[in-house]
């Protein structure tokens, strides 16, 4: 089981694809408020609402290693990824993310997936995978995001490839600017690690390296606010050619 915390987490995992067994409110002023609002929540999705066990904030906060909790918490089924077949079957837009390793990014880039229609593909090793954290930092937006967990990132870009997709790789400085490209056709965005950017191997599977013009002093942007622009483009241009 994983034990996932923070409200709109638990909000959403109880609308959800994975089971949820039991909630853990903790005790105080806002506790009655906090379970009816999540009965409410059920009840809106035709929902039951779980077991509910009640316990000190204290408590919780030792249970889960972490106070940002905000006074709940579930006990839910495993993490379930989908299958990288799967994504390049159902999905036109992708994001592929290469040794991303801080969990509140990646929870950003499926918030961001999530809203856009993309599906995530991530790395099995050094890499972050799909924590509780990850869980929180996504506002829940894991718990109905297409995420995949590959073996080989360099081996799903070549298959991706081979179904079609244009593969686009965001590298500071690159002389193709993001939003001068065509992402109506199939598209895979490839973002490399916080520190180190994308792997030379990696960026050689990308058809394209594409940058974000920066007017200021700072060198780059944070991977999760790039990979919202390249996203949010796609779907700019999308809906544009569709209307």
């Amino acid at each position: 089981m994983d034990l996932i915390y923070g409200r709109n987490a638990v909000r959403e995992a109880l609308r959800g694809r994975r089971r949820v067994h039991s909630l853990l409110v903790a005790q105080g002023e806002k506790r009655e408020a906090l379970e009816h609002d999540l009965r409410a929540w059920c009840a809106k999705f035709d929902r039951d609402l779980p077991p509910v066990a009640f316990t000190s904030t204290s408590e919780l906060t030792a249970r889960l290693n972490t106070a940002e909790h905000q006074g709940v918490a579930a006990v839910v089924d495993p993490y379930e990824y989908v299958g990288s077949d799967e994504v390049l079957r159902n999905f036109s837009l992708l994001v592929a993310l290469d040794e991303v390793q801080d969990p509140h990014n990646l929870g950003a880039i499926i918030r961001s997936a999530e809203a856009a229609g993309a599906a995530v593909v991530i790395p099995r090793h050094r890499a972050a995978e799909v924590t509780p954290a990850v869980v929180k930092a996504s506002a829940g937006a894991t718990e109905h995001a297409a995420v995949s967990q590959v073996r080989n990132l360099s081996d799903f870009l070549a298959n991706a490839r081979s179904a079609g997709f244009w593969i686009y790789g965001a590298v500071p400085g690159a002389a193709a600017v993001y939003y001068d490209e065509d992402y109506t056709y199939p598209t895979c965005f490839v973002l490399g690690s916080e520190g180190e950017g994308l792997g030379r191997r990696v960026a050689s599977f990308c058809d394209v390296l594409v940058s974000v013009p920066l007017l200021g002093k700072i060198s780059s942007l944070n991977v999760s606010v790039c990979t919202a622009l390249l996203l949010f483009e796609a779907v700019r241009q999308r809906q544009c050619k569709q209307g």
